[in-house]
């Protein structure tokens, strides 16, 4: 397991990856309308835009995701269930996400993805 990325749902993701690159000094590597990613080290930082797609900011606003074989990821999507944590999409068989969103009891969103490798 690693953490692959953490991304920022923003109201406003051209004035959050303004804010960003000028923060971190660089450039986005991904610089889509929805979507800006920077590269920091081995971590992606990552901005969504939650208003351009009627998705309101909840808990943190903050989502981390966590990337894992494909042999242990049902065991953890399993777990997470059982925990108390409800689906909030389950994009684990589309190819341009991988993943499910996950809220855990406290409001916060967390992914759980297939390897996407480097």
């Amino acid at each position: 397991m690693k953490i692959r990325t953490l991304y920022f749902k923003v109201a406003d993701v051209k004035a959050a990856a303004d804010f960003w690159a000028a923060l971190l000094d660089m450039q986005p590597h991904k610089d889509f309308e929805t979507w800006k990613e920077f590269m920091c080290g081995n971590i992606r930082l990552g901005l969504l835009s939650a208003d351009g797609l009627g998705d309101p900011v909840q808990g943190s606003g903050c989502v981390p995701v966590f990337e894992f074989d494909d042999d242990a990821l049902p065991a953890y999507i399993t777990r997470a269930k059982s925990l108390g944590a409800t689906v909030v999409v389950d994009g684990l068989e589309d190819d341009n996400m991988k993943s499910i969103v996950f809220r855990d009891p406290f409001g916060h969103e967390f992914e759980l993805s297939r390897f996407h490798g480097a």
